[in-house]
Order: structure tokens, then C-alpha cells, then sequence
């Protein structure tokens, strides 16, 4: 009695959304089914690979084998986990009697963190069920006891696949499901074969190979960084409407560069040389400020200019804590005027980079950042012309018509006359209005002319900034003086 007792008290101190996860895990009929066929296919292959042994030492039975059961478990915890999380919280956030979200008392960050701990332990089951196979890999030579350690840099993978089919679900929407499915496919055809080449080279590396420990701890910091992006996100996906849902989304974005700036400085530091130079370490944290550029105008596009009375309710009194709290709340004029803050970051560090003279990279920097700018700039004009002229088209509907259209224009005078596109000033006026042939530019010798294009990307971004001002002072009069839009309760309202 008393152990049935303590186990009771345990079940009843677990997430319950884990718990209905885990129920769902194996009461799935198809999940019974894919791990029975995975067990069978295993074991068949074991018997080839054996009866197929040359008993050499240098032998590569053992490494295929154990290759070939690695992805196996890989692409079916993807396949249970990743999509089956994404299919059921895709169906439960579309049906209102399903959605939990909005029927339970239950914080946001619980019913996330329930899915993906539900998650997480069938992952761990998967690969359980594996070991006597990876063991018997082992034996088959060819393989060294450091190559068992490559299951390590498959967990951070997994983990991050999981999220973002949570996220992709999050939204209960049919459409977000197929772009979730497309994506899946594409990085599928472009993982698998790097992942067989990083394998390959890892086996091969000694287990006190400084080399390998290094690697994997940026991946697990990476996926750390990635996943958190990851699980905000799916939080302001499901929290309620009114409330300040996109606040720690923001605050993260905006924190992510110095985040990573500060976790890559140990190895910028100690390990930097002909294994680990320096470029690496700079165009890691190159690709986060890109990312916190690139994601908070695209937030930007799903919000109103002002918030709800709930929001305003909680500002701080005093200026400066209103003026932070305008910036990382709801609202598109933080989501504009952040990623402005964050620009000038990859170009001061660039000389940690420690690149030569001749080194074409601090010129691709600026080819990449030209396309962030512009990208912020059909933004900020989607938004002008969304809520300041109150055209019908929504603004994440005009930014997709100016990106369509900036990629069509420039390659016109290449159709007309060849020779016309190459002149110096067409080439600037080019990377304004086209991503495409800023990358382009990027790899086809770049020179000053990506320099001279993030400068006119610049000013035409600043312009538009500056076009949208009013709107975004509006709302920040309106967030430091509420009480001048908001009535206080009546008498009646409040029964005195």
C-alpha cells in the first residue's frame, strides 16, 4: 500500500500534459507498429551483416552497421516524435473542444514543456530498445569505443526537430502543417548526407580529442539557443490574445547576439588556432545577429500598432521603465526600432574575426547585412501602408508582394541587354530592392560594392523608419500616458 501510495503521489505531481502524452505515445497504434518494424528490419540486418564478416581487423562491417542503426533510430524518433507532437497539438489547437489551452488552467510554458518532456523519454526509449544492435555493431569490429560517443551529437538534433514540430502545431493551422512538411523533406535530402560526413570524420577521432569534445559542446550550446528561440515562440503562439505574449520573445531576440557572444568567448579564447579559427567562432555569432535581425521584423507584421489595456495596465510608472517596457512589449514600434539597435554588432566585431587584408568575408558580411536591411525596410513600408494609409492588405501581405517584386525587377535589364546590369550604380540599385542578387554579389567577387549597397540600405531603410515615426510615437504617448485613452471604471461597473 504504501508503494502504490508513493507512486500515486508521483502521478500526481507530473506535468499532466506529459502524462497525457505519454498515454497517447502508447496507445498510438502506429507507433506500436514502427517500433516492431524497426526491431524486425534491425534484426535482420544484424543477421546479414554477420553472415557478410571478413573477421579482418580493419574491417568496416561494424562501422555501416552501426551508421545504418544510428539514423534508423534517428529518423523514427522524427518520425514519432517531431511529427506525431506537431499532428496531435496541430488538431488540438484546431478544435475548440480539443484546445486545452484555452480550457485549463494550466500555464502556457506547462503545456509546452509537457510535450516536449513526452518527447524527450520516447526518444530515450527508441534508442534503449537499440543498444543490444549497437552493441552487437561494436563486436563486429571496425569500430572504436570513442564512436559510441557519436549518440551524443544526435540528442541537441532531435531535441530541436521536436520543438519545432510543437511550434509548427502550435498554430492549428493546415497550411503551417504542409510548410512544416516541406521543410522537413528539404533539410532531410540536405542533413542526411553531412550528417554521414560529420560521422565519418568524428569516428575517426580520438575520445580525448580536444576536437571532438569542442564540437560537440558549440552544438549542444547552438541547440541550447535554437531550442529556447524555439519553445518562446510557441508560447506567444498559445498564450492568450491580450496578454503581453510577445515580452520574452522580444527580450530574447534582442539578448541572443550578447548571449552568444558571451558563450563563444571561451573558445574564441582558448581554443581559437588551426582546428577552431577565429572566422568560425565570428560567423557563429554573425549568424545569430542575423537571425534577431532577420525574426523581430518578421514579428512585426502580426502586430497592431498599440496593445490592450491589460498590457498598459502593468507598465512601470516611472519614464525609463515605461520606455523598456514599450520597446520589448506587444507592438510592432519595438519590433522595428530592436533590430536597428542590434545592426551595428557583426560590423564592430569583425575585427575578432582577425581576417586578412585579402580576405573577401568582412565584404560578404556587408553583403548579407544589405539584405537584412532591405528586408526591414519592405517592412517598415508593408507597415506604412497597412496601418498609416489603412489600405485593405494586410502587412505581412505587402511585404510578400515587395520581395516578389524586388526579385523580379532587377533581373529585367539582364533579359533586355546584358552589358546594362554590371554598371556600378545599376549594381547598387540592384541589392535595394533584391536578396537574390545580394547574395549574388556576395560570392561573385565581392568587393566595395557590397559596402556601397548596405550604405544606400541604409539610408532608404531610414528613411522609411523615419516616414513610420509617427506612428510609433502615437503609440508610445499612448503607452506612457494610458490613463489618457483608458476611462477609469464607473460606478456601476464596479457595483459602489
Amino acid at each position: 500500500m504504501i508503494g502504490k501510495a508513493f507512486i500515486g503521489n508521483i502521478a500526481e505531481s507530473l506535468n499532466p500534459v506529459f502524462v497525457k502524452e505519454m498515454r497517447q505515445y502508447f496507445q498510438n497504434r502506429r507507433m506500436v507498429v514502427f517500433m516492431g518494424l524497426l526491431l524486425v528490419a534491425q534484426f535482420i540486418c544484424t543477421l546479414f551483416f554477420s553472415s557478410a564478416m571478413t573477421f579482418d581487423a580493419d574491417g568496416e562491417e561494424g562501422v555501416a552497421f552501426f551508421l545504418l542503426i544510428i539514423f534508423a533510430g534517428a529518423i523514427l524518433s522524427v518520425l514519432i516524435c517531431a511529427v506525431g507532437a506537431e499532428q496531435r497539438f496541430a488538431e488540438e489547437r484546431s478544435d475548440k473542444e480539443l484546445n486545452y489551452a484555452m480550457l485549463t488552467t494550466l500555464k502556457p510554458s506547462s503545456i509546452i514543456m509537457g510535450k516536449l518532456e513526452g518527447a524527450m523519454v520516447m526518444i530515450l526509449c527508441i534508442f534503449s530498445m537499440l543498444l543490444p544492435f549497437l552493441t552487437a555493431a561494436y563486436f563486429m569490429r571496425g569500430l572504436s569505443a570513442a564512436s559510441l560517443l557519436l549518440t551524443l551529437y544526435l540528442f541537441p538534433v532531435l531535441v530541436l526537430h521536436t520543438l519545432a514540430g510543437v511550434f509548427a502545431g502550435s498554430f492549428g493551422q493546415k497550411w503551417i502543417t504542409i510548410l512544416y512538411f516541406i521543410g522537413l523533406v528539404n533539410s532531410a535530402f540536405g542533413f542526411v548526407p553531412l550528417a554521414f560526413t560529420l560521422a565519418e570524420e568524428l569516428m575517426d577521432s580520438a575520445v580525448l580529442d580536444p576536437v571532438f569534445w569542442g564540437m560537440l559542446l558549440i552544438e549542444y550550446e547552438v541547440a541550447f539557443l535554437i531550442g529556447v528561440m524555439l519553445f518562446l515562440l510557441s508560447l506567444a503562439v498559445i498564450s492568450p490574445p491580450m496578454s503581453n505574449r510577445m515580452l520574452p520573445a522580444k527580450v530574447y531576440l534582442f539578448a541572443l547576439p550578447f548571449l552568444t557572444l558571451v558563450l563563444m568567448a571561451p573558445y574564441y579564447i582558448l581554443f581559437a588556432g588551426p582546428d577552431y579559427p577565429h572566422e568560425m567562432f565570428y560567423f557563429i555569432e554573425f549568424l545569430f545577429c542575423a537571425f534577431s535581425i532577420a525574426v523581430l521584423p518578421f514579428i512585426a507584421l502580426f502586430e497592431t500598432p498599440t496593445n490592450s489595456i491589460r498590457v498598459y495596465m502593468k507598465c512601470p510608472r516611472n519614464f525609463f521603465g515605461r520606455a523598456l517596457h514599450f520597446l520589448f512589449s506587444s507592438g510592432f514600434s519595438g519590433s522595428v526600432i530592436l533590430p536597428v539597435l542590434i545592426l551595428p554588432l557583426p560590423v564592430l566585431l569583425i575585427p575578432l574575426g582577425r581576417f586578412s587584408p585579402t580576405d573577401p568575408a568582412p565584404y560578404v558580411v556587408c553583403g548579407f547585412l544589405c539584405i537584412l536591411v532591405t528586408f526591414l525596410g519592405e517592412v517598415a513600408l508593408s507597415l506604412i501602408l497597412s496601418w498609416r494609409t489603412r489600405l485593405p492588405l494586410p502587412a505581412w501581405l505587402w511585404t510578400i508582394l515587395f520581395v516578389v517584386i524586388g526579385n523580379i525587377l532587377p533581373w529585367i535589364p539582364v533579359a533586355i541587354n546584358e552589358d546594362t546590369l554590371p554598371q556600378h550604380s545599376l549594381r547598387i540599385i540592384s541589392m535595394l530592392f533584391s536578396q537574390t542578387y545580394c547574395i549574388l554579389e556576395c560570392f561573385d567577387e565581392p568587393k566595395e560594392v557590397c559596402f556601397q549597397g548596405l550604405c544606400a540600405s541604409l539610408v532608404v531603410t531610414g528613411v522609411l523608419l523615419l516616414l513610420l515615426l509617427p506612428a510609433i510615437l502615437k503609440a508610445f504617448r499612448l503607452h506612457r500616458f494610458p490613463e489618457n485613452e483608458v476611462k477609469p471604471p464607473t460606478k456601476e461597473m464596479t457595483g459602489k
